[in-house]
């Protein structure tokens, strides 16, 4: 067992709860620290420009240049963006959509509350000569207060209370209704939470009752987490009120048939809508 595998077995079976967070703090420290972050090109089919890789998660899940997310990438610029498109990104992560998004789009919103991402983000956006996105360091949810955040986005992003030992920050909630309220109403709604798409839709009622073109991905396996389920996802989107595709994940694009959406093999897959 590695070292570090051995030390995080160890704190785990002696430790308390806050000793055991504190350690593994002190590992996501030593691992980004020790991380030195590098630029790439990434192309998605035939456009290309320049990505920053920061951090250990993002050589994980932007390094390679295979996968769904390159499909799901050149569906939303094909067949949902218009040039006069104000874009609602949530979950902008290190940026990879919201590039794409605002070069074909008017102004893109890229809402990202983990702020070690923001920073990773912001490079992304200046490295690309951006002047079209506006940053939103702000988690988004049902209801306007406080809420629990993972550090590592590879464990996820909002803190389920049976990740009680691993690092941690508290960040301030608006819902996306409050959002287009200071910022206008978007045309486009990309949505990317790690299974916290229930609260999020629900404190997007306003805005989808002006039914946007919706690009969401559908944590199967962690939506419980948050005590929420595929069916209530889906029956907040309401899909078939639209013209839907779905992307499984490791799949291939389909046209949706009126499938149940749980069937769907985990741990996730792509809804595109359009009305």
């Amino acid at each position: 067992m590695p070292a570090a595998s051995a030390f995080r077995s160890f704190v785990k079976q002696v430790a308390p709860a806050s000793i055991a967070r504190l350690a593994r703090r002190m590992l996501l420290w030593q691992k980004r620290s020790q991380f030195h972050p590098y630029n790439i090109t990434k192309t998605i089919q035939g456009e290309s420009f320049t990505f920053c890789i920061g951090d250990n998660t993002g050589e994980l899940w932007y390094r390679g240049e295979q996968g769904s997310v390159y499909e799901e990438l050149a569906y939303i610029r094909d067949h949902m963006l218009s040039p006069n498109d104000l874009v609602f990104d949530v979950g902008s992560h290190h940026g990879l959509h919201t590039i794409c998004m605002a070069r074909h789009s008017a102004r893109v919103i890229s809402i990202e509350p983990n702020p070690h991402n923001v920073s990773i983000l912001k490079k992304n956006i200046q490295l690309n000569g951006l002047k079209n996105v506006t940053i939103c360091q702000i988690a988004v949810g049902e209801s306007t207060g406080k809420i629990t955040l993972l550090h590592d986005s590879n464990e996820g992003g909002v803190s389920p209370w049976q990740a009680s030992a691993l690092p941690t920050l508290d960040v301030d909630v608006l819902t996306l209704d409050q959002l287009a309220h200071k910022l206008g109403s978007p045309q486009v709604l990309k949505i990317d939470v790690e299974g916290f798409e229930a609260a999020v839709l629900k404190g997007a009622a306003e805005i989808l009752r002006t039914r946007p073109k919706i690009a969401i991905e559908v944590h199967t396996e962690w939506v419980s987490r948050y005590g929420s389920s595929v069916n209530e996802v889906i029956n907040l989107l309401n899909p078939s009120s639209y013209r839907a595709w779905v992307l499984p994940f490791n799949s291939e694009l389909e046209a949706w048939n009126g499938k149940d959406f749980s069937e769907y093999p985990p741990p996730k897959f792509m809804l595109f809508l359009l009305p």
